[in-house]
């Protein structure tokens, strides 16, 4: 049973939990005309010693409304008072009583606030118009008051204080936005969005999108900020700065309206309108920016992809660029290649390494940009150097590299691409964003990410990061020291992704490309790449025999789930004739003669291509693979120095000292030896001297 006192109590909790909120107008009239004075004199700046409160509020409520003279009025309040003030903007209706001011709210940190001095904060707020004093009904009996900051006011002196104190993820992502609004405007927006819970938390994005997502949210605002939002998202991927905007084409009509679409955005969950200065970061972008949150923006992207390509040629590098780099390297180690000082292959040497390249010509890649990844490759790979004479040869690296399983070869290949220049040069972002869309395709393999909607994530993902990924301290170390670190817009960052890295990805073969009518449609992570990225797909059918070896020496890779690892190997044994949804290879005397000169095992390719073609291996092959195979003879070249003696007493004796015999290679004859090395230690050829040893050549 509940007792009266118990029922008092109940209600005067009701009473503290939620504060009720005032009008300017209200406040205004409640002020006493000395305090109006007071007020007047503060906000106009002269002292104000007569007029009525009929003169006076419509001069109060003009200045406390206007934008410049709030921002203006705010900036003289010493720090202890505008802490104060921030504390009851925090607050539900932007009001709270005294000891309510230091009970933290989820996600607020700590102030460093004694109780005196809130108290004498709010006492000087008061003085100064900002807030009134309200009496608590419930509480009356104890004096309890109630500190308010008139309801217009509040919602200016917010959108200031957040400006200034929003950080970059609160304003590119829906959770960081919902985690850092105050309450009042949190219990705004679950008016419009009821799902929502009252503490901000991790689910807040799902609770507004719903399951109506971005294009339900979009029908909630008017139909001028539509175009806008679709305008955004078509021509500037959800981020669109007002200098781009004052640039516009389209639209025409409509002009950039900060107050009035801020507000609009936000409280139908789709972005918001802020000034974003990311000089500090190393981003040219100082502007008001018009943002479609991640979550919203990612959502819409998903929703509004085709079910289907239609009519797009799927086109699939597959391992044509490591096929062509071992190529490279096979032909460096058979022909003389020359280069000139600067390292460059001449043009007539260049042509005819080319011509056994498989890579197929498109606008995605010619044969310009092949050769440049390929050679580059090669470089900073040290798979090859330059001799004395000006040639290239190949580096022990290359042996290990073209053992190396195809998974191996394009990771190589992948990480050297990370820490490549952009168009631009090098900068400090390239990596990061780089590094997103892996992430991006290992969170969506089977995913086709339509127009530039991969490169859109990934920079909407940067920008809401750069806090935790602390760029700021990244750019300001290599500002301040002799790295160069350039400036990228936002719109640049985009650019270099969508222009630049995602063909480099397709050039690698991690990625498959939507083409229609020479038109990127969409890109997806092909089957090498989800090895090579880790990614957990669906098993994929590797084609178990997809091949058909004929008498005629011709070999078809017939396109059946993932073939290439099985067209890797092919490239190691056969000549490529053709490549195209059905792959023609032809096995001749050179390429098996190339390969077990290679080192290659002509068994094990034996047993594969038994393993993997329909019908067998006709007895021909078999018997032509093995007589060419056979028919190599190998002879070993060995580099030394020839020590001779008298007789092989003489040569016994030299050989009693450790130092000398660590680097005998082998025993030629009784008095030769062939050794890795000239002797050129000083304490032994002395101690050789003391035994009547005298070395003599060069």
């Amino acid at each position: 049973m509940t007792t009266p006192a118990k029922k008092t109590k109940k209600k005067a909790a009701a009473g503290r939990k939620k504060p009720k909120g005032i009008t300017l107008d209200k406040h205004l009239q409640h002020l006493r005309v000395a305090e109006l004075r007071d007020v007047n004199t503060f906000w106009t700046g002269t002292e104000t010693t007569n007029g009525t409160k009929r003169d006076l509020v419509p001069v109060l409520r003009d200045l406390m409304t206007e934008e410049g003279t709030v921002y203006r009025r705010v900036r003289t309040l010493t720090r202890k008072v505008l802490d104060v003030l921030l504390l009851l903007l925090r607050r539900d209706n932007y009001a709270s009583d005294l000891p309510g001011l230091f009970q933290r709210l989820p996600g607020e940190e700590a102030v460093e606030l004694e109780f005196h001095e809130a108290e004498a904060g709010l006492k000087a707020l008061f003085r100064r118009g900002f807030l009134a004093e309200v009496a608590d009904k419930s509480m009356a009996a104890n004096g309890r008051v109630i500190y308010t900051v008139p309801e217009e006011l509040g919602t200016t002196l917010t959108g200031l204080f957040r400006e200034e104190t929003r950080t970059i993820g609160s304003v590119m992502s829906l959770v960081g936005h919902a985690g850092a609004i105050t309450a009042t405007e949190r219990a705004k927006l679950r008016v419009r969005h009821a799902a929502l819970p009252e503490t901000p938390g991790p689910g807040d994005a799902a609770a507004i999108l719903g399951k109506d997502g971005a294009p339900g949210l979009l029908a909630d605002v008017d139909e001028d900020l539509q175009r806008v939002v679709a305008y955004t998202i078509e021509r500037h991927a959800g981020f669109v700065r007002r200098a781009q905007w004052s640039k516009r084409r389209r639209l025409k009509d409509l002009k950039w309206d900060r107050q009035g679409w801020g507000p609009k955005l936000e409280i139908a969950g789709l972005g918001t309108v802020a000034r974003l200065s990311l000089k500090s970061y190393g981003i040219a972008c100082d502007d008001e920016c018009l943002v479609l949150f991640d979550e919203v923006l990612r959502d819409h992207l998903e929703r509004e992809a085709p079910d289907e390509l239609g009519g797009a040629e799927t086109l699939r590098s597959g391992c044509d660029l490591i096929a062509d780099l071992c190529a490279f390297l096979e032909h460096v180690r058979r022909n003389p290649v020359r280069v000139s000082r600067g390292g460059e292959v001449y043009k007539a040497g260049r042509r005819k390494i080319q011509d056994g390249f498989v890579f197929r010509d498109t606008f995605l890649a010619g044969p310009a940009e092949i050769w440049a990844q390929i050679y580059s490759a090669a470089e900073h790979l040290a798979l090859i150097g330059k001799d004395e004479e000006g040639f290239l040869e190949l580096r022990p690296e290359a042996e290990s590299f073209l053992l190396l399983p195809l998974e191996e070869k394009v990771r190589e290949l992948y990480r050297f691409a990370l820490e490549q220049p952009g168009p631009r040069g090098r900068s400090l972002h390239q990596h990061e964003l780089r590094t997103i869309v892996g992430d991006l395709l290992r969170e969506q393999p089977e995913r086709w990410f339509f127009g530039r909607s991969l490169a859109a994530v990934a920079r909407h993902r940067y920008l809401g990061t750069l806090d935790e990924r602390g760029i700021e301290d990244k750019h300001r170390d290599r500002f301040f020291s002799a790295y160069f670190s350039g400036k990228e817009t936002p719109a640049d960052l985009l650019g270099e992704l969508d222009g630049h890295w995602l063909r480099k990805l397709y050039l690698l073969g991690l990625l498959d490309a939507a083409v229609d009518n020479e038109t990127i449609v969409a890109w997806r992570l092909s089957a090498v790449g989800a090895r090579v990225l880790g990614a957990e797909v669906q098993e994929l059918d590797t084609g178990l025999q997809p091949l058909l070896v004929n008498p005629d020496f011709e070999v078809l890779v017939l396109p059946e789930g993932d073939v290439s690892d099985v067209i890797h190997t092919l490239d190691g044994f056969a000549q490529r004739v053709k490549t195209d949804d059905v792959v023609h290879f032809r096995l001749t005397k050179e390429s098996i003669e190339a390969a077990v000169g290679a080192g290659r095992s002509v068994e094990e390719f034996v047993s594969f291509l038994e393993a993997r073609s329909r019908g067998g291996v006709p007895q021909n092959v078999m018997y032509a693979i093995n007589s060419w195979a056979g028919s190599v003879t190998f002879a070993t070249l060995e580099r030394g120095v020839l020590l001779q003696t008298a007789d092989e007493v003489a040569l016994e004796r030299i050989l009693t000292f450790p130092e000398m015999q660590a680097l005998v290679l082998r025993r030629l004859g009784p008095g030769e030896v062939l050794l890795k090395d000239a002797p050129t230690d000083r304490k032994l050829l002395a101690a050789l001297r003391e035994q009547g040893i005298e070395l003599q050549g060069p």
